[in-house]
């Protein structure tokens, strides 16, 4: 069966085939992967691969950056938003309040580790009291320490506000994935080994999916092109230096 006729519930509803298709994204700085930024340009690996998606369907798409934590409201409780990205089975499971979403096959593999200065590494969980995340975002591996009170979370708006943070000791460590943490000391003129996943902390192998509440059919129509445009995808990655 065609990606066409996979989603041709989708077009014959869509006001003859005119309304965009509603995509909520992070409004964060992930990049390579993504980058979803009040004022600046939409870029990144997912979102050079949205776009070909759409452009391989035949499919206009409506970009919506939305903070972490409005995601799940707009796609359940709102329903102004036909898909998100990146999302998880794992991640925001008190945010979807059991309704059940449907995932793509992954999109891209990815590490999620945590990060200390390069003089902590190697000294263990114990030394670590203050874990950094981007708000909104789960810290998946941290969950057993964070849950008997081991470790407290702290919260912030961006990664580049977490790198200050552990520099100047507020934190112990920042929990996310590496690529993007290096691409922000890179930003802010600090020396990329300055920061360093250690690996003697929790960290885990995650995946990004595209989520939908009510379009199955659009998440199947996704999975196919994955694996009929593998060729085209590995390109991509090449483009953003992502394996």
């Amino acid at each position: 069966m065609r990606l066409g006729i996979i989603l041709a519930c989708w077009l014959c509803s869509c006001l003859a085939c005119a309304a965009p298709l509603r995509v909520g994204l992070e409004n964060h700085d992930y990049y390579p992967y993504y980058s979803a930024v009040e004022g600046k340009p939409l870029d990144g690996y997912c979102i050079a691969l949205l776009h070909a998606f759409a452009k391989h369907a035949g499919l206009e798409l409506e970009l919506r950056p939305q903070p972490v934590n409005r995601l799940y409201r707009s796609m359940l409780v709102e329903q102004n938003i036909d898909l998100l990205f990146p999302d998880n089975s794992e991640w925001g499971r008190e945010a979807k309040a059991g309704q059940q979403l449907h995932y793509s096959s992954p999109v891209a593999l990815i590490v999620d580790g945590s990060l200390v200065r390069r003089e902590q590494l190697g000294q263990g969980q114990a030394a670590i009291k203050q874990l950094g995340v981007v708000r909104g975002f789960t810290a998946q591996a941290w969950l057993p320490a964070l849950a008997t009170g081991q470790v407290k979370l702290v919260e912030v708006q961006d990664i580049q506000s977490l790198i200050h943070m552990l520099e100047r000791g507020r934190i112990d460590a920042i929990y996310a994935n590496p690529q993007v943490v290096r691409h922000h000391l890179r930003l802010l003129g600090i020396d990329e080994q300055r920061l360093q996943l250690d690996p003697q902390l929790p960290l885990i192998n995650t995946s990004f999916h595209l989520s939908s509440y009510k379009h199955p059919e659009l998440i199947t129509g996704f999975d196919r092109f994955l694996v009929e445009e593998a060729g085209t995808l590995r390109a991509l990655r090449q483009q953003y230096g992502l394996p």
